[in-house]
């Protein structure tokens, strides 16, 4: 292999097909010009953020500006007999300095144009694989320059005296996929998915495992592009090893009839495909984990007596795949708060989860075969279970009319249990040429209980008492849920027209026992009373079965042209009935006031058409729907009927396209409608809650929203910067509000009634990029949300305001062989304003630090550190500030020294949790009426002693940084 001067830029091949460079450079030589990239006074932190924002915003610009024109520099690269080369790498490289400033590949004839190009003296280098490289000068005065044709001669390739390093490209970026290439972002020996995708710039892992990119939450993940475990996302990212991912594909997962029809049909879901490398797709690999370890003392630190507690984790994950089949099983058990699985997906939706402290146990397998001719079965069955234990309090400040607002403290605890069974199953055959069925099945039953107590005192902006309570609650619900859908599509002809249909059944059967005992003391009334006692017995139960049928015909219009006509019918049937019974001397007496029960059918009707122009740079869908939906409803015990009727047109529009190489926009526009529920529209008081009353509105019409969606990717291969943004817009009319209510007491009534309109917005940005010269890679990211609405207090409008401005910039090294180094921090800026009492309005800032560190001592020895520190603001509570605690700063620090064994097979761990004893859960959220903190007991200090064998395959990854 041949090199031009001190630099050599090659092209290789990567992830996807896509061709992307490489640095080399020969011994004792500075690396070449390309690597790789990615990335308590209040106005002492503001001029601090304002000096970080101006630097990083610095770091975008590649050149310094200049008052000069710019100009194209045209030319064409061919062989000694005259044939075009494509892919060639031009560099146009600053004479002074030999910095890189513009680049170009050639295309399919030899040809490039590298634009823009500032006037000044350059270097240009030419290069491309098996061919000598070319370095002259040339320079940009005041025209176009054309630089003719420049001719390479091939080369043998020579490597026996390089040293080269391999700068891996991070992303793959197309017109419908962002690609991150997982070799790119480099994690701790023994990693998980999970750690891996918590490495990604765009992408946010939430503590519950929620996963969002760009701003949209994913709703699915597949491994090599099968479903694994029902698409619980979870199990994927929280039980396989980083190192057995090559590629990670984010993009928009058609439904089954938009794959049959071959046209989008509006009903995507952000998904996650995790594409295994070549050496995990064949034989079996895993992984064993058990820990043991002991709280400190950590019942002191919560007002009790002190004492330890022990601590255990136990897990396994065992995967055995091949070419054709994927069988996988899980197990777990803790009491570490680590679920191996999405709690609202798998246990905990209603009786575990939501923080403090979790018992956790759960074991799954999944089985998928591919039998040929696109005839394949998925199916997967997991059992969960969560015992939750939490504790929290909660200050509020809460608008009440335009004159006062009211104080509230509360306390809450809660005893809860939660067992599902999970069952999935997703197959499809192919009979015969052009005809295809899949046929989807899933089910859960599940069993759950809680108990819960409260007690909550409100006192006006006087400091005066409005009221207290005190609330037992005990729930006992059992559910069952089901659907089915089969989808079929068969081709008619050759000229590739096709019919779809697909139908679909879905069942839900419930039963709920509630239990409630509250005691409400407040002023005293006309007649001298003052306390108000509750003790009732309430019951849920119903079933809700939902069938619909959609019928679908495509028809092909010329190359890259595609029409669709559709239909759909849906209708959904329910029979609730909810009695509630006084406790009277341990007698149950029907409280016929409270009582309620409906049977309600919800119809809709549904045609419309959609166009589809579809070609290797750009994809434009539109369509146009029109919809009638009716409501007929009986209520049961009051012997009413309520009925309602609309019609609807809903125009969609879907347009993406790559720009060019690395540059692509999408934009889509969709509309809906949210149809009130029946227990909106229900006249009926439910005190399940005695001090926020809801009663439903019988007149509330349907929300109708418009939703517009637009992101842009940037990444640039040569000097790996990279740059993604974002924007969503929503505008609601006949917006679903509140109307709140509050008496001299401060208990409030609340009922749903329509508002004129609505609108939100959040957009972000992020950037990446590496500084060489201090061995550095720069991440910076910035989001905005927006939103406005109106609410009625005591019968009077109130219009809200919330902005929130969000910055992170974070730090990493970028050699990694003995030092894995991130730092940075993260600010939030809120702005809540409310026309109705401007008392209530808060500019406040929180602020977070991050500091992780892995230190790799040898190689067998690893020790590890992770510091994040919180700081809130303490201009919360504005002016009662004296009334409420103030928020308190939290750190949590994280630490563990690990040894590898048995040919790093094994790993015996030391670990230490919250070792400053500080952490807690806490949650700082303002809404139409209230900004409020919440906080909630988290395990705090203890320590374990963990044993991880890996079981199968050694699955080696190369790339700096990554051991064992």
């Amino acid at each position: 292999m041949t090199w031009g001067g001190r630099a050599g830029v090659v092209v290789a091949e990567v992830a996807g097909g896509r061709r992307a460079p490489r640095v080399t450079r020969r011994i004792g030589e500075p690396v070449g010009i390309v690597s790789r990239a990615l990335g308590p006074d209040r106005t002492r932190v503001l001029r601090s953020l304002a000096i970080l924002t101006c630097a990083a915003v610095s770091l975008v610009a590649t050149a310094p500006a200049m008052a000069q024109q710019e100009f194209d520099v045209r030319g064409t690269v061919a062989n000694s007999a005259g044939i075009g080369l494509q892919n060639a790498m031009i560099v146009a490289l600053s004479r002074e300095d030999s910095v890189l400033v513009k680049h170009a590949l050639t295309n399919s004839a030899g040809s490039f144009i590298i634009e823009d190009l500032p006037a000044g003296a350059y270097i240009l280098q030419v290069t491309l694989i098996g061919h000598g490289a070319i370095r002259s000068d040339f320079e940009v005065a005041d025209a176009d320059v054309d630089l003719g044709t420049v001719t390479l001669s091939m080369e043998a390739i020579e490597v026996d005296s390089l040293v080269v390093t391999i700068e891996q490209v991070p992303f793959v970026n197309r017109r419908d996929t962002l690609g991150y290439n997982a070799a790119a972002f480099e994690t701790p020996p023994n990693a998980t998915v999970e750690d891996l995708l918590q490495r990604l710039p765009g992408v946010e892992v939430a503590d519950d495992g929620t996963i969002t990119v760009q701003g949209e939450e994913v709703q699915n993940i597949l491994v090599d592009g099968k479903e694994f475990f029902g698409g619980d996302g979870a199990i994927a990212t929280r039980n396989l090893p980083a190192d057995a991912i090559k590629l990670i594909d984010v993009y928009d997962k058609q439904s089954d009839m938009a794959e049959f029809s071959g046209i989008a049909d509006g009903n995507e879901e952000r998904t996650i495909n995790l594409k295994l490398r070549e050496e995990a797709k064949v034989g079996y690999f895993g992984r064993t984990r058990g820990a043991f370890g002991s709280d400190m003392n950590n019942q002191a630190r919560f007002g009790g007596s002190a004492g330890n507690a022990p601590r255990y984790e136990g897990a396994l994950s065992l995967n055995r795949f091949s070419p054709s089949r994927q069988y996988a099983l899980v197990a777990n058990a803790n009491n570490v708060n680590r679920a191996g699985f999405s709690l609202d997906g798998g246990g905990g939706g209603r009786g575990g989860g939501g923080g403090g402290f979790n018992d956790t146990k759960s074991f799954g397998v999944n089985v998928s075969n591919d039998f040929g001719d696109d005839n394949w079965l998925r199916s997967s069955y997991f059992y969960s279970e969560v015992d939750n234990e939490r504790n929290s309090t909660v200050q509020q400040q809460a608008l009440l009319g335009s004159d006062v607002s009211s104080l509230v403290d509360r306390l809450n605890t809660s005893h809860s249990g939660n067992r599902r069974h999970r069952v999935n199953l997703n197959g499809q055959i192919e009979p015969s040429e052009g005809h295809r069925f899949r046929l989807r099945v899933n089910g859960s039953f599940e069993s759950s209980n809680q108990a819960s107590f409260s007690s909550q005192e409100t006192h006006n902006a006087g400091g005066g008492r409005l009221h207290s309570a005190v609330t037992n609650r005990r729930v006992d619900e059992r559910d069952l849920d089901g659907d089915a859908r089969l989808t079929w599509r068969k081709r008619l002809g050759e000229s590739g027209r096709t019919m779809s249909a697909e139908f679909r059944s879905e069942i839900a059967d419930y039963d709920q026992t509630t239990e409630l005992a509250s005691e409400l003391t407040g002023p005293e009334d006309e007649a001298g009373a003052g306390l108000e006692e509750t003790f009732q017995e309430r019951l849920r139960v119903g079933r809700r079965w939902n069938n619909r049928v959609r019928l679908s015909l495509t028809q092909p219009l010329g190359e890259g042209r595609l029409l669709e006509v559709f239909a759909r019918r849906s209708s959904t049937s329910e029979d609730r009935d909810n009695p509630v019974y006084d406790i009277v001397d341990e007698t149950r007496v029907l409280n016929e006031r409270r009582s309620r029960g409906f049977e309600r059918l919800y119809t809709y009707h549904y045609a419309g058409a959609r166009f589809n122009r579809n070609n290797d740079r750009y994809r434009f869908v539109s369509s146009v729907r029109v919809q009638r939906s009716s409501l007929d409803g009986e209520l049961s015990r009051r012997d009413d009927r309520i009925k309602s009727a609309y019609t609807h047109v809903y125009p969609n529009l879907d347009f993406r396209i790559e720009l060019k190489e690395g540059h692509n926009f999408s934009l889509r526009y969709n509309t809906s409608t949210r149809e009130p529920s029946l227990t909106q529209l229900q006249p009926f008081v439910d005190n399940t809650y005695p001090l926020n009353i809801y009663v439903g509105n019988p007149g509330l019409e349907p929300e109708y929203r418009h939703r517009i969606n637009a992101d842009y990717r940037f990444f640039d291969r040569v000097n790996f910067r990279n740059l993604f943004t974002f924007a969503n817009f929503t505008y609601t009319r006949n917006t679903i509000a509140q109307s709140r209510s509050y008496d001299e007491r401060g208990i409030q009534t609340r009922s749903p009634f329509n508002t004129d309109a609505s609108w939100s917005t959040n957009a972000g940005a992020n950037f990446g990029t590496p500084i060489q010269r201090l061995g550095v890679e720069v991440d910076l990211e910035y989001r905005l949300s927006y939103s406005e609405g109106m609410e009625l207090i005591n019968h009077v409008a109130n219009d809200n305001r919330s902005v929130r401005n969000s910055l992170e910039l974070a730090l990493e090294n970028r050699s990694k062989d003995r030092l894995d180094l991130r730092v940075g921090g993260d600010f939030s800026f809120n702005n809540v304003r409310y026309s109705l009492n401007d008392r209530l309005d808060r500019d406040y800032l929180d602020k977070r630090y991050f500091a992780n560190a892995t230190v790799y001592a040898s190689d067998a020895w690893t020790i590890r550190s992770t510091l994040s520190y919180r700081v809130y603001d303490r201009n919360l509570y504005g002016s009662n500030q004296s009334r409420f605690a103030q928020p308190q700063n939290v750190a949590r620090w994280d630490a563990s020294v690990l040894r590898r064994v048995l040919e790093n097979r094994v790993e015996l761990e030391l670990r230490g949790y919250d070792l400053l004893n500080q952490s807690q859960g806490v949650r700082i959220s303002n809404n139409s009426n209230f900004i409020q903190e919440s906080r909630t007991q988290s395990l705090g200090q203890y320590f374990l002693v963990r044993v991880m064998y890996r079981l199968g395959n050694r699955l080696q990854r190369g790339g700096r940084g990554r051991r064992g």
